[in-house]
């Protein structure tokens, strides 16, 4: 039996961010006004202390192994991710193991993505094993279930495009990886959801684009369950129409009146599931709503 924590969609920011002359005419400008014109990031006002209160639950809760699903910034300034990655405890002996993936906003931008800079800021929640030097995808063993790290953000050039995709690279190396894998459940961890919870994809500027293509590779790999984020409202969808099998969405761990995370425990092929809200008033999280899942075993 293991016990795991999926937290997801913290979006933090830094001051100074790291402004430079071309971001000021580009998709980061675009960004920033969304962000303080419009005032959607005071939802988030209070992501640094709820942060902080996430990384002692992560510390103190008895978990064998940590669950990120990306956007730990709002931008993708590397000053972002270097306050992520150090408000999370990334690199920290005492917490945990941890299997990570970038999210849309951490490649915000081309130039965050050719410089790879969350995989610098989170590379030791990035270990596991790959097929050749390429990074992604990557697979983790804890006990007998297999995690395995699915990139599917990528950076996008018009503002508001906010889509993802995996490649056939990827599935290529994902077919590869995961014909050396143990028997045992395989649970993907990705930024991006297969389905909306009504099990249609997402409209077409925020969806998976190749998300068809994805979910039937995963399903040949033997996958078991799909854990993501992205959409900031939790959801789970049990294997059934247009889906061989589970996902879950965790939501934003971070967003006001939306703020939660997931403890999942897994004993044979039986997942039981604790979701677990912030309490703003008391300054901690409490337990919440509960599921099961049955994960196909390979």
């Amino acid at each position: 039996m293991i016990k795991l924590c999926h937290f997801s969609d913290i979006h933090l920011t830094a001051k100074p961010m790291g402004w430079s002359a071309r971001d000021v005419v580009g998709k980061r400008a675009t960004g920033w006004f969304n962000i303080t014109a419009l005032g959607r990031g005071n939802r988030f006002k209070h992501a640094p202390t709820v942060t902080e209160v996430l990384r002692r639950d992560l510390a103190t809760r008895g978990y064998d192994h940590l669950v990120f699903s990306g956007d730990a910034t709002m931008l993708g300034f590397e000053s972002e991710m270097t306050l992520a990655a150090n408000a999370l405890g990334v690199g920290d002996v005492s917490l945990p193991p941890c299997i990570a993936v970038p999210g849309n906003h951490d490649v915000y931008i081309g130039r965050a993505e050719k410089k790879r800079l969350f995989e610098a800021a989170f590379e030791p929640w990035q270990q596991g094993r790959r097929i050749g030097d390429t990074r992604y995808p990557f697979a983790q063993k804890v006990g007998h279930v297999w995690l395995i790290a699915i990139n599917s953000a990528r950076a996008n050039f018009w503002p508001w495009d906010a889509s993802g995709k995996v490649g056939e690279p990827q599935l290529t190396r994902l077919r590869e990886l995961t014909a050396t894998l143990d028997p045992g459940p395989r649970i993907v961890v990705s930024h991006y959801p297969i389905l909306m919870p009504s099990r249609r994809p997402e409209p077409r500027f925020h969806r998976l684009r190749d998300w068809k293509r994805v979910r039937d590779v995963a399903a040949e790999c033997g996958v078991s369950l799909w854990l993501h984020g992205h959409k900031h409202a939790w959801y789970v969808l049990p294997a059934g129409e247009h889906l061989p099998f589970a996902t879950v969405c965790v939501g934003s761990s971070t967003q006001a009146k939306r703020w939660g995370y997931h403890e999942y425990t897994i004993d044979g092929r039986k997942l039981s599931a604790q979701r677990r809200v912030y309490d703003f008033a008391a300054g901690e999280f409490t337990d919440a709503d509960t599921f099961e899942l049955e994960l196909r075993h390979v």
